[in-house]
């Protein structure tokens, strides 16, 4: 949206592909349960930019929530350009307090007195309204010590606090390695590759790689056959190259 750096820029991943297919699974989810309980089958239609505007105005709709609107759009707190990762001495964390309570702790622990005391943090709706000087005034305390510093008196008090990790870091996380998060397959033709497990966990049933990515046109025959072709058909279509790939079962028709 650009309210961080006034500049707009892409979001560094594949959100809008990956929003979608969360709304595609959800949305087949919902037509099998309604077929189960009336018998009755339909078409569902996913929209991209559709789910791309659902998810954002979560929290953005905000004043526009109401008609006529009673505010602006755009949640301030959250995007105000001080609530960041901030710096430390030797890297950097994530540090969240939320609740009035965390907010007291949080001005004790860093002997700012002045702040606890100070009207524009007192209360929650304060809070946002001062969000720039709130989350300004945290950066400034928090690069005064060490990470492991801040890890150690935040976590023993009860408030939000992370480290910012790397993309690299994540391959030895605690966490995940705790959890199995990253699995190792091999690949016919690739090698040794890591995949990440689910994120959803069932109590009676494990997910598992059942078949490998496929090579190019590796499904080109048995799709084609699924769909109805002949096999006369099939060798057509390869012939002229309208398709392509490895040639499997019929070979002996």
């Amino acid at each position: 949206m650009g309210s961080v750096t006034d500049q707009p820029r892409y979001v560094p991943s594949i959100v809008a592909d990956k929003i979608s297919a969360y709304a595609v699974a959800t949305g087949l989810l919902g037509a099998l349960f309604q077929r189960s309980q009336t018998g009755q089958g339909q078409a569902v239609e996913i929209g991209m930019f559709e789910c791309l505007v659902d998810f954002m105005m979560v929290e953005h709709l905000y004043g526009a929530t109401f008609d006529p609107p009673i505010d602006r759009m755009g949640y301030s707190r959250i995007l105000t350009r001080e609530r960041r990762p901030y710096a430390t001495q030797d890297g950097y964390l994530a540090v969240l307090p939320y609740s009035d309570q965390n907010w007291r702790d949080f001005f004790k622990i860093a002997g700012r007195e002045d702040l606890l005391q100070d009207p524009r943090f007192a209360t929650v709706g304060n809070r946002v309204d001062n969000a720039q000087a709130l989350y300004g005034a945290v950066a400034q305390i928090v690069a005064t010590r060490t990470s492991q510093e801040w890890i150690q008196v935040l976590e023993a008090a009860n408030i939000p606090v992370t480290p910012v990790n790397t993309k690299e870091a994540l391959l030895d996380d605690a966490q995940l390695q705790a959890s199995h998060f990253w699995h190792f397959v091999d690949h016919p033709t690739e090698g040794r590759l890591r995949l990440t497990d689910a994120p959803v966990r069932f109590s009676g049933s494990e997910f598992e790689v059942r078949q490998h990515a496929p090579l190019l046109g590796e499904h080109s025959e048995s799709i084609l056959m699924e769909a109805g072709y002949s096999p006369p058909e099939i060798d057509q279509l390869f012939a002229t190259g309208v398709t392509a790939g490895p040639r499997k079962s019929l070979n002996s028709h």
